[in-house]
């Protein structure tokens, strides 16, 4: 990612009261000060997100949490747009104050309103594909839409009838272990991949485009840290160029200088850290090794 200077991070509460959006930047003037931290994973545990946000109005931190109940987190650099990192429920708000500052923490919730509100009542008949079984289950849970969803059509048909009752996340995550497969919200979208598969993307992590640190291998693949690029997200993939050597991932032990060991591999959990006015602002990426186009157990 080019141009990785002049930080950029927006906030935009919205609800009942309409909307109204927060801007920070890394200079003292003009903008907010805002800090945010950040969660997300390809499997059904939801993604959760911190935003702080420094001597916000009396009227605006009223309205938090009651007609602003839903936030929305962009990030970005000043010579690319910026881009959404986060959108969520508003689970929780609060204030300190420390002389002169006051700082609001917003706490968020991805897809919370269709994980506590959908449920299913429901018989399919023997020979339904699995496929048809989870658009229904991600139909009743309000507010979500369809997102990416990956190597499912070719799940085998069941061979009895399949009963669904109750929350449609439990029902999904049955299902999910039934058929090998992940799912997921990813900001307000339903996401599903093939445990094998993946979302292409190739996001290429190296010394050049923010990596920061030596990159870790682990038992599945590798853990590595860069400046944040908002594209990186579960079930995509990323091109790790570094010096440390990948023995799992099928390359040559001779090590490169277009790529010293490395690898592809999809991303399995990631957190953000920023802020607008401090060092932090980067990306901690666990990864699991791709080979052959297929993700390696």
């Amino acid at each position: 990612m080019a141009h990785q200077f002049g930080r950029i991070i927006r906030v935009t509460v919205s609800g009942k009261a309409g909307s109204a959006t927060f801007e920070g930047s890394q200079s003292p003037t003009p903008g907010l000060k805002i800090e945010f931290t950040c969660t997300k994973t390809i499997g059904s545990k939801q993604n959760t997100g911190t935003v702080t946000i420094t001597n916000l109005s009396k009227s605006r931190r009223n309205m938090l949490g009651e007609e602003y109940d839903k936030l929305t987190l962009e990030v970005g650099y000043k010579d690319t747009k910026t881009s959404v990192l986060l959108t969520g429920e508003i689970r929780d708000v609060s204030h300190a104050k420390t002389e002169p500052d006051i700082t609001t923490t917003i706490e968020v919730g991805d897809g919370d309103k269709a994980i506590q509100k959908g449920k299913v009542s429901k018989t399919f008949p023997a020979g339904t594909k699995p496929k048809e079984i989870i658009e229904y289950l991600r139909d009743q849970m309000p507010g979500l839409k369809k997102g990416e969803i990956k190597g499912l059509d070719d799940l085998p048909s069941t061979k009895r009838p399949t009963t669904v009752y109750g929350y449609a996340y439990r029902e999904l995550d049955t299902l999910g272990r039934q058929h090998g497969f992940y799912w997921s919200v990813q900001n307000d979208k339903f996401q599903a991949v093939k445990s094998d598969e993946h979302l292409g993307g190739n996001i290429l992590i190296s010394a050049e485009t923010g990596m920061l640190g030596t990159p870790t291998p682990t038992d599945k693949g590798v853990k590595v840290k860069c400046l944040i690029n908002p594209e990186l997200a579960p079930g995509k993939t990323i091109d790790v160029r570094s010096d440390f050597l990948d023995t799992g991932s099928g390359k040559a032990k001779e090590k490169r200088s277009t790529d010293a060991g490395g690898g592809i591999f999809r991303i399995a959990n990631i957190s953000f850290t920023g802020g607008s006015r401090s060092d932090d602002f980067y990306a901690e990426v666990e990864g699991h090794r791709v080979a052959g186009n297929k993700v390696k157990k």
